[in-house]
């Protein structure tokens, strides 16, 4: 009797959940390492723009100018020879052309700005506090046989605001302490050469400074002919 041989085949069929073969493996390794992304890609994301995690600078340049603005005054300013920081008090006169006002001082006649005849004192002072812009100023002339004033003086002011701001006044003169002859002095020319005494004080809050001369008045008659006229 004739056997029978049977030959089987047996087919293997991978499953597609078992392990990936080894190329496979490394096919996806290399794929990856191509992009350059891991499973951690999310996290470095978020770290990678640095930037964006700094703080953000802050100024305080509103603080400081409205702090500047509301503290800061403009500063006081003095003319008419006051010197506000002076080292010291002191009251200087001099006479026109800039001469200082001593004993043995010729003081001349002059055109006020007023167009009035008149000897012109000018000061210079400072070194205190004069409590505003017109320091009080008193003057007092004497001249032999001329006292004719209404006080007995030949001239007497008591009390004179003396200007010491910088604005521009309407009318008047500023920078200079006027001396004006006497109403009753029939001829201004009668007083040329003459000696005069003059006192002269300005208040402080410390007490008068005062300025005494014994001087010679100027008051020639070709100068006294040709009027003051502005």
């Amino acid at each position: 009797m004739r056997r029978l041989q049977v030959v089987g085949i047996v087919v293997v069929v991978g499953c597609s959940g078992g392990p990936a073969s080894p190329g496979a493996s490394e096919a996806t390794s290399e794929a990856t390492a191509g992009t350059g992304e891991t499973t951690e890609t999310g996290s470095s994301a978020t770290t990678s723009g640095d930037s964006s995690t700094e703080p953000t600078p802050t100024t305080s340049t509103g603080v400081a100018s409205t702090e500047e603005s509301s503290t800061t005054s403009e500063p006081v300013v003095y003319c008419q020879g006051f010197e506000r920081d002076a080292p010291a008090p002191f009251f200087e006169l001099a006479v026109m052309g800039g001469a200082p006002l001593v004993d043995g001082a010729v003081l001349p006649l002059e055109c006020g700005g007023q167009g009035l005849w008149m000897f012109g004192l000018y000061p210079s002072l400072g070194g205190f506090d004069p409590g505003g812009y017109h320091p009080q100023v008193s003057v007092v002339v004497d001249v032999e046989g001329y006292d004719i004033g209404p006080t007995g003086h030949f001239y007497q002011r008591d009390g004179e605001s003396y200007y010491i701001g910088c604005e521009q006044l309407d009318g008047g003169v500023t920078g200079v302490v006027p001396v004006f002859p006497p109403d009753e002095l029939a001829k201004l020319a009668e007083v040329d050469g003459l000696a005069a005494q003059v006192h002269v004080e300005v208040e402080t809050p410390d007490g008068p400074l005062a300025v005494d001369a014994l001087v010679t008045l100027s008051a020639p008659p070709e100068l006294v002919e040709l009027g003051c006229v502005l």
